[in-house]
């Protein structure tokens, strides 16, 4: 019987070849999803603003956007309206400490993927990008 040699699994190879985006203003929050993706072999890049994101010179490289609902300046739902308007249709995770349905009812309406409470645990939005990417 044949055996291959060990190869990495196609969804953690989909997940190393494609720019995963966070925006958060909490320094923190950025740093431990950072982190804990890092570990995995995933690149992330980090903005603590919706509008450093979408100034990103290398935006169309994102693959999927993981957000903060409430921010200043641009919240993420304005992030996502502003993404959909410009033609960038990318899966987007939605992170806030205060839901709401108001904002679930707006999330939904405007495509986010998924709506997650924080404080969320890493491994809850590596298991939600894998699901989004792997589409």
């Amino acid at each position: 019987m044949d055996v291959e040699p060990d190869q990495p699994s196609l969804e953690r190879d989909v997940l190393s070849k494609s720019v995963i985006c966070v925006v958060d203003d909490d320094e923190e929050v950025r740093e431990s999803i950072g982190a804990f993706f890092r570990s995995a072999g995933i690149y992330i890049k980090k903005f603590n603003a919706a509008d450093a994101l979408l100034s990103w010179p290398a935006l169309e490289t994102m693959r999927c956007l993981i957000t903060d609902l409430h921010m200043p300046g641009m919240s993420g739902l304005d992030l996502q309206l502003a993404l959909k308007r410009s033609g960038r249709n990318v899966p987007v995770i939605l992170m806030t400490a205060y839901p709401t349905e108001e904002a679930r009812e707006r999330a939904a309406g405007l495509d986010i993927s998924f709506f997650v409470t924080k404080p969320t645990d890493p491994e809850t939005l590596l298991g939600h990008v894998e699901t989004l990417l792997e589409g």
